[in-house]
């Protein structure tokens, strides 16, 4: 089994894991999952970063809601009344995403809609946040930078 990190800080508790799917191109993939769950009254959200390890062609954007589904199974379980309807989603790219780096980091809010079946969501309603937006939203969590994360995992 996956391991899981637990970080509590004055700004939120985040949950930390690898979330791993069959992509709907027909491949295993990846990606970094992190559940927030912020001390003010702010609603939990769910980031699901982009990882280089991650085959290219199965990234988290062309298959979110599959990615998402996996990701609500493994970290819901951790916060015991979690609302599916109150959690925000959100993908995270960057220099973390590709073995050949190209961009700055992003933080792309994700639209999903949630019933019986699990997640389910097109490209409607996304909303790529500025880079001073997703800077603003990282730091109110208090996120460690992805491959920070990555090495504490590899090593837990």
């Amino acid at each position: 089994m996956l391991p899981f990190l637990t970080d509590i800080t004055p700004r939120a508790v985040i949950h930390t894991t690898i979330v791993s799917w069959h992509h709907a191109l027909h491949g295993d993939a990846s990606c970094l999952g992190r559940l927030i769950v912020p001390t003010n009254a702010t609603a939990p959200a769910i980031v699901l970063s982009e990882i280089a390890e991650n085959p290219t062609a199965l990234g988290i954007s062309s298959d979110f809601p599959a990615a998402a589904n996996s990701a609500w199974a493994r970290l819901a379980p951790l916060r015991p009344g979690l609302d599916p309807a109150a959690t925000t989603w959100y993908a995270h790219h960057g220099p973390f995403s590709s073995w050949d780096p190209t961009g700055p980091e992003t933080l792309t809010q994700v639209a999903l809609l949630h019933d019986h079946a699990g997640f389910h969501g097109d490209l409607e309603g996304h909303q790529l946040l500025s880079a001073p937006q997703a800077q603003k939203v990282l730091e109110s969590w208090g996120l460690e930078p992805v491959s920070a994360a990555l090495s504490r995992l590899e090593r837990a």
